[in-house]
Parts: structure tokens; sequence; C-alpha cells
């Protein structure tokens, strides 16, 4: 016989039982998943941010998203670059930062005159606050500059300058841009410093922008990709991570680049010299690409150069597939950095090895981006990682499995 008073007392007994158990295994799971989160490669890592002003995309956003201009795009911000030497005046060494485009700057960089830009042009090298290029030599590549520009003085260059008897105005989307001649046309009559082989190219003045290109299918893409018609290079999701990576970083210049940089295609893209080096620095390049340890593969890389308390500085921000890679390739390149040597590079001696010019250096990962500062004259390399050397010789630092 149960006692009807002794039975509920049980009951309750027993739930309450029950309940101290659930709550004590709930306690237990909530410690063991905090102690995982907090343990080293367990850690969920945020993607660096990437602002709605970033400069880089701004920047981007007047190229079209195309095999060719995702092969190499270089930008420079020559008025950001006279803020921070403003900002830093300790800092009393001077490097080669910003370079010459091939296209406004011709030929001959050091040729230049204000009176040939001016009468060309309508406008001068000391107008201009920020430079753009893309592409790949010798024909396709577009090219802009950014700044203090007179619509009247443009114009005007254009009506009266070299080539006015040929010159065409054309419509297009909203905007007038000024052409000469056939595409990539050569005109020897025409040649100067601005227009080597007096090719006759075609200009545009879109809000601060000039456009510069040889071809008028080149012309409005750009156009299109700055009223944002067809996609450009700032709508790449790659380059949106990138572009945050190089703002962390904060850069006066700055290389993207979707081209692999994998060893079969720089064998590929330099088998002839590989297989028969002609000079020394052509053998040390060979031996720069088979070196043992690379960097696991990834997806896209940018590049940089800075200034801050410490001085000049080398900016590289690789992405990668996950988070484990971004970890796995700071400690790859830490190693690159410390083994190998500097083949081409015109700045340096062959046979110099990339700590030779680094004088410290700062490698982390943040979400899926490999993050570096290295500071010291290595800043100037900057331009050499674009695998077709446009700007100064490809260096194979960055090449992967």
């Amino acid at each position: 016989m149960t006692i009807p008073g002794r039975e509920k007392t049980l009951n309750m007994y027993c739930i309450s039982a029950k309940m101290k158990r659930l709550i004590t295994i709930a306690a237990l799971a909530l410690l063991l998943a905090t102690t995982l989160i907090s343990q080293p490669g367990c850690k969920k890592e945020t993607e660096v941010p990437t602002s709605e002003s970033n400069r880089w995309l701004e920047l981007l956003s007047i190229l079209p998203e195309n095999e060719i201009a995702l092969k190499a795009a270089f930008l420079q911000d020559n008025a950001y670059l006279e803020e921070k030497k403003q900002q830093y005046p300790q800092i009393s060494s001077e490097y080669a930062i910003i370079r010459n485009h091939p296209l406004l700057s011709g030929s001959s960089p050091r040729a230049y005159s204000d009176e040939e830009w001016k009468e060309t042009l309508g406008f001068v090298s000391a107008d201009v606050d920020q430079r753009i290029y893309a592409g790949e030599l010798p024909l396709d590549y577009y090219e802009a500059v950014r700044g203090r520009f007179s619509r009247d003085d443009v114009d005007n260059a254009a009506k009266t300058g070299p080539g006015n008897d040929m010159l065409e105005v054309v419509s297009y989307q909203g905007h007038e841009f000024y052409s000469w001649g056939g595409d990539n046309d050569i005109n020897m009559s025409m040649r100067s410093n601005v227009r080597p082989l007096g090719r006759g190219h075609r200009l545009a003045l879109v809000d601060d922008f000039i456009f510069w290109v040889r071809w008028t299918d080149g012309m409005k893409e750009m156009i299109d990709s700055y009223e944002d018609n067809v996609k450009s290079l700032a709508d790449n999701e790659d380059y949106k991570l990138l572009a945050g990576g190089l703002e962390e970083l904060d850069t006066a210049t700055a290389f993207f680049s979707a081209e692999s940089q994998s060893q079969s295609h720089i064998k590929e893209v330099y088998k002839d010299m590989l297989e028969e080096p002609s000079n020394e620095r052509q053998q040390l390049f060979t031996e720069e690409v088979e070196r043992q340890v690379r960097l696991k593969p990834y997806q896209a890389l940018a590049t940089g150069a800075g200034i801050d308390e410490k001085g000049y500085y080398l900016a590289i921000a690789v992405l990668n597939p996950s988070e484990e890679v971004a970890r796995e390739n700071a400690t790859l390149l830490e190693q690159r950095i410390n083994q190998s040597k500097i083949a081409m590079a015109w700045h340096s001696q062959s046979g110099d090895k990339w700590s030779d010019l680094i004088e410290s250096m700062e490698i982390e990962s943040k979400g899926r981006l490999t993050l570096a500062r290295l500071y010291g004259a290595v800043v100037e390399c900057w331009v050499n990682f674009n695998v077709m050397g446009m700007m100064g010789p490809y260096e194979p630092l960055l090449i992967h499995e």
C-alpha cells in the first residue's frame, strides 16, 4: 500500500534529480564548447572588413572585370603618399615607389615636359593625384588618371593640339570622348613622348577622371564600368577582400592580380628562359622557381607600398581558400623570405636574399587573408609580382604549389 503524500514526494524528488542532471550536462557541454573555441586553431576568425569608402575599390570601379584586367591592375595614390610623408617627416629615406605608366609617360619618362602634356592633353603631371593602369602589353591595357583638370583646357588641347585634323568627337552613354584615327593605328608623323609610334588613342574626361586607351571598345568598357552598366574589378568578391587587406595595411599604392602564380603556370610563361637561361640573373630565376618551399595554392593577391612611424614597407595580401591555409601561408611566406633570393629586380644585386633588403617584418593571418609588412628597401619591389613584368621584372617570391 502506497501512502498518497509519500508518492507525491517521491515523484517530485525524481523530477528534481532529473532536472539537476540535465542542468549539469548542459553546463558541461557549454564549458567544453567554450574551451574548444578558445584553443589555438579552433578560433573562428572574421574577415578583414572592407569600408564603403575604400579608395582602392573606388579606383577599381573604372576597370572592366575581364581576363585582361584581372591579370594586373596597378593603382597609385600620389596625393595620399604625400600626406603620409608629411605625417612622418622623421622618415628620411627615399625610395622609388611611384612608377610611370607606359602610356601617358611614353617610351622615355625622362623626356617628360609640361609643355608637351599641356599642348597634347590639356593638363600636366602636377595636376594628377591618382594613377590607374591595367591589362598587358603590347595592345590590351587601360589607363586613367584622376586629379584636377579643366574641361576647357582638355577640350582646347584635343581640338588644337597634335592630330586635330583627324579628331572625331564620339558620344557614348551620356559622355563624350575624343578619338584620333583607327584602333591601334600607327602614325609616325605624330610620334611624341605622349604618343609613342604616333598612336591616336581615345581620351575622355569623366568627372575628375581622364580615361586614355588605344581602342574604341576599350573606352566604352571603361565608361560602362564607371556607370555600373557592366561589372568592374570593384565588383569582384576576391578583390573586395584584398582591398580591405590593403586598407588595413594602409598603402599608398596597390597591385591586384588574379593570375595564377602556381609553379606550373610560371614554368609555362617562362618556358624558353627556364630551359636555356642566358645569364646569371636568368639562372638564378630558374633556381628560385624550382625552390622546394612554396606557398599553398591561393586565389588572388595584392601588394603595395606604405609608410608609417617605422619607415617604408612593402605590403602583401594573399587571399586563401580557407583560414587554415591563410595561417599556413603566413608561416611559409616567412620561410620563403628567409631562404629565397632576388633574381631579376633591377634595384638589387642578383643573388641578394629578400631578407637582405628587409629591416623588420610583420606577418599574420586574418580570416582568409595572409598579411605582411616588410620594412626597408624591399618596398620598391611592390611592382615585381606581376607575372608578365609590365612595371618591373617578375619575382617568384609568392609562387605556390
